[in-house]
């Protein structure tokens, strides 16, 4: 890897001999059969592109196969490194290997490359481009796989920084899922603002994790480096290197992009003799580049020109199309004599040296040239391969001032489409919304144009800039685009749970305006959004109203589609026990017309409501199903929204049955994921969840010294407030505090944190004793008996409303608590929630000591022991805490058959169970492949032939 260019080349590889040594070690594992990944960061021209090429042609000549694949700031194409791996990869793998996929399983790339068609002709697309997201990933991986059947294979990613989500999705499918395969990685990304990116930096972070994943972040070069660089790429003295280094090192920041540009204007000037003159180098460097390219022939720098608009790579085909090939040869050869083209991997390539060379190379030209050069390489590629659309798309944008306005809104619109079948939803959005700005006089208006962008918007996650096309839609001239667009206003509203007091304001005046018939499909179908907007307002009688009638008139139309919308709107209208029977119906009702339609925006929403009702109505068989499928969509169609809900949900699901590990890293997930992506709208039900989660756990003396009793009632939550006072025992602040909030429990009652607040509140009142206060609060629990309580949606889970009810009533000496602790029991029992039944055995016993003459039943002893073992079991410490025992036990070691480890144990149950590997994984929250491994190793340990022998091994040795 030592290897670097001759001296007169001006581009000599010096320094990095310990990224070198680090890069060897890791090809030494590669070849031992164990996948690994280098992420190479730093600031630009530090030289990321330059080490890891020289990495790449060194394992070339040791016989890797070596794929290389760019990221792009500017218009793109879903999975664009991707895509020209891909390319590359069906070109050099083993035809035999090729021939062993299946047409079927190679069907998924015809989304991302037409080249897929002369491997695979009788591949066809999924009709109506329903392949999910782990079809396309694996088809992908079966290639790569192929490529890499004779010879270990290196992936080059670069400008990683600039990678979309459905990129990241993409390389972190294939590093968690070729963890035994001789695969290198090596990624390039800019560590700098504004290049750097929360997306790309929680997605590095979370493939850190796995085994195999390395970094590197390089510094500027050294002095005696920089004085190295000067004797083989200038040929001055040694000593005469020595005594400039330092300078250059100063000005340049031993940044070598900087420094091999800065020793280019210095060649011009005198050579050493100029450096002492020179002190503003870094500032000068895209002066120096400007000055290079004025110095030389002006053909040869229009050559220049015209390859930096094509792209990163010269193409020269492109740039002989039109320009003499002579002219073109000699202008890439003056590029390379400048320093601002490369040779490439392939013979007769030739790529520009950095991202800032070409950027210079733009930032140089006029307006009118650059537009002009973009219209060439525009014809030129459309003659040639009209199927880039995303080229031609960028192409003739940038060129639509000279009349291809109307090219440019037909080559974006395909674009765009191929972005949304590709589940790259802000990046259709993005083209959509470009295709609006170039003012066509052909092709769909502008009004389309943005309603697809701002629906793509929508899928994307990006719902405040969904929001501002709408709002930029309402104020059309013809009253039912104003109608529609500010029905997807309050689309774009409910899901981040904004007030919907603009959407009903923008809904009523275009209502108004269109004067339309009631049954008028649109008009029924705006009413149906209105009543979902009123409930986002608190006004759950407005809302019950207005989604009823709309409800209705969609019946008696028919119309499958509005019928789906209707239902989906009143599914807001509470989560209330007397609704969720009826509601939990209509989820059901709206999955089924969903699957008909092929329609994730309503099978998304019955999935999430299905799992809110069937836990408010303790069905645990239809709690696990509902999320079974909301997990599913999520993963399969790329929408932020899906995923959130999902990882709520499963969250909810984890903590009740007391997995605190799975819970705290789903939560961990969801900050990392989602507190940025959505405008922080996500940050108070995190809160949350890390306090239901903390007060388990033992972690609220964390915020101890953070709270001194004395806040501000206008500045928090005072429910959660209350609880908080409440678990840190400060009961002067907490009776304050619970005194405030029952004189106003009115104005929190018709909102989702509802039953949170009731659950706060009644153990404050329970803790304190308060007999004023609990009969106030048992009307209102009582609404709830018989039903779990649940605040948010799926945001945090307390189990049954029951148990809330026989504590108060014991604070209120009734003789029903009793009774209403055997309910609650069943209940959480029914629903294997161990956390819960738990709580309500602590409940319950403190109880039985306070009214020791109550009605027979379980006595406080044996309470507290079922209690304390569960407890110890699942590592609920507050529950410990108030049965003095040890708030941190410790498990006894048991000695496992046959040397199982306990993680295995844990897999075997799941095996026994019925579960497949890819479902063990995700309730473990390990990948398919470390499932697989682990359950191999269990039929290795217990000489079992298969599961199912294995899953009689754990019962007659009573590991179940």
């Amino acid at each position: 890897m030592t290897e670097s260019a001759s001296p007169s080349s001006g581009t000599a590889f010096v320094g990095r001999g310990a990224e070198v040594a680090r890069l060897e070690a890791v090809w030494a594992a590669v070849e031992s059969d164990r996948r690994q990944v280098v992420f190479v960061g730093g600031e630009p021209g530090v030289g990321k592109t330059r080490l890891v090429s020289e990495a790449a042609t060194a394992l070339r000549a040791q016989g890797a196969t070596v794929l290389w694949g760019v990221c792009r700031e500017d218009l793109d194409i879903p999975y664009r490194p991707f895509v020209a791996i891909l390319e590359q990869a069906i070109e050099q793998a083993p035809p035999e290997a090729l021939r062993a996929i299946a047409p079927t399983a190679a069907a998924p790339l015809l989304r991302l490359t037409t080249s897929v068609s002369r491997y695979w002709p009788s591949a066809r697309p999924n009709p109506g481009d329903r392949d999910s997201r782990p079809d396309l990933f694996d088809a992908l991986m079966r290639v790569l796989l192929a490529a890499a059947e004779r010879c270990p294979l290196v992936l080059v990613l670069e400008d990683l920084h600039w990678a979309s989500e459905p990129t990241l999705a993409m390389l972190s499918h294939l590093v968690e899922s070729t963890a035994g395969e001789r695969l290198l990685v090596l990624a390039t990304l800019r560590t700098t603002a504004p290049d750097r990116t929360d997306a790309v930096g929680f997605a590095l972070a979370d493939l850190h994790r796995l085994d195999g994943v390395a970094r590197i972040d390089l510094a500027g070069l050294s002095t005696d480096e920089v004085a190295e660089y000067l004797v083989r790429a200038a040929g001055v003295s040694r000593g005469a290197a020595l005594s400039a280094a330092p300078v250059l090192r100063d000005h340049t920041g031993g940044n070598p992009f900087f420094l091999q540009e800065y020793w280019h204007d210095l060649a011009t000037r005198g050579g050493l003799t100029a450096v002492r003159s020179a002190v503003a180098a870094p500032r000068s460097v895209q002066d120096a580049l400007a000055r290079r390219l004025a110095a030389f022939d002006v053909d040869h720098a229009r050559v220049i020109e015209l390859a930096a608009a094509a792209g990163d790579v010269v193409d020269i085909d492109i740039l002989t199309d039109g320009l003499d090939s002579n002219q073109v040869l000699a202008g890439i050869d003056f590029g390379v004599r400048a320093g601002l083209l490369v040779a490439g991997a392939a013979d007769g390539e030739y790529r520009f040296a950095h991202a800032l060379a070409r950027q210079a190379v733009l930032d140089r030209m006029s307006a009118v040239d650059l537009a002009a050069a973009h219209a060439r390489v525009a014809v030129a590629l459309e003659q040639r391969d009209p199927t880039r659309v995303a080229a031609l798309a960028h192409h003739y944008f940038r060129a639509r001032a000279l009349g291809y306005a109307d090219k440019a809104v037909h080559y974006l619109v395909l674009a765009a489409r191929q972005a949304e079948r590709g589940i790259a939803h802000r990046e259709a959005a993005a083209l959509y919304e470009r295709a609006a700005q170039a003012h066509a006089a052909r092709g769909p208006t502008r009004v389309e144009l943005l309603s697809a962008a701002a629906r793509c918007r929508l899928h994307g996650g990006d719902f405040d800039t969904a929001r501002r096309l709408y709002e930029e839609l309402a104020t059309d001239g013809d009253p039912r685009v104003r109608l529609a667009a500010a029905i997807g206003h309050e689309n774009a509203s409910w899901r981040p749970s904004a007030s919907g007091q603009r959407s009903l304001a923008l809904l009523s005046e275009a209502l108004g305006a269109a004067a339309l018939d009631p049954d008028d499909p649109l008009s029924v179908r705006a009413r149906a959004s209105m009543g979902r907007a009123a409930s986002f307002t608190g006004d759950s009688g407005r809302a019950r109203r207005i989604g009823e009638d709309a409800l209705a008139r969609a019946r008696v139309i028919g119309d499958p589609e509005l019928l789906a919308h209707a239902l989906c709107t009143t599914l807001w209208q509470g989560m209330r026990p007397d609704l969720a029977p009826e509601l939990l119906a209509r989820a059901l009702e709206l999955n089924d017309i969903g699957a008909r339609l092929g329609d994730d925006d309503y099978r998304g929403p019955a999935a999430f409501h299905r799992a809110v009702f069937a836990y408010l109505l303790g069905d645990a068989v239809a709690w696990s199903s509902a999320q079974r499928d909301l997990t599913e969509l999520a993963l399969a169609r790329g929408q932020p929204f899906f995923r959130y809900v999902a990882g709520c949900s499963r969250c909810a699901h984890r903590f009740a049955v007391g997995d605190f590990a799975g819970t705290e890293r789903i939560i961990d997930w969801l900050d990392d994921q989602f507190a940025q992506e959505f405008g922080g709208a996500t940050e108070g039900s995190w809160g949350v969840q890390q306090f239901m989660l903390r007060r388990v756990t033992g972690g609220l003396e964390q915020v101890r010294p953070l709270v001194s009793g004395r806040e501000s009632f206008d500045d928090h939550w005072l429910p959660g407030l209350l609880a908080l006072y409440t678990e840190l025992e400060m009961w002067q602040p907490a009776a304050r505090l619970l005194t405030h909030l029952c004189d106003r429990i009115a104005d929190h009652r018709f909102g989702a944190q509802w039953a949170g607040v009731l659950a706060f509140a009644t153990e404050a009142a329970v803790r304190l004793d308060d007999t004023e206060v609990a009969a106030m609060l048992r009307p209102l629990v009582a609404e709830y008996s018989g039903a779990n309580l649940m605040a948010g949606a799926s945001v945090a889970v307390f189990g049954s409303a029951d148990r809330y009810l026989a504590e108060l009533d014991s604070v209120l000496d009734a003789g029903s608590a009793d009774l209403h602790f055997e309910h609650a029991l069943a209940m959480d029992r029914r629903m294997g929630a161990v956390t819960h039944q738990a709580e309500t055995l602590a409940a319950w016993y403190r109880h039985r000591l306070r009214r020791p003459a109550a009605v027979p039943g379980p006595t406080a002893a044996d309470l507290a022991t079922e209690a304390r073992a569960l407890a110890r079991r699942i590592g609920h410490r507050r529950i410990l805490r108030d049965l003095d025992a040890d708030p941190a036990p410790h498990r006894e070691h048991v000695i496992l058959p046959n040397g199982l480890t306990d993680r295995e144990v844990d897999v075997l149950r799941l095996v026994a169970d019925g579960l497949s590997n890819r479902e063990i994984g995700e309730r473990l929250f390990i990948s398919a492949n470390t499932a697989a491994n682990h359950v191999r190793s269990i039929l290795i340990k217990t000489a079992a032939p298969n599961r199912t022998r294995a899953a009689i091994f754990a019962t007659e040795h009573g590991l179940l």
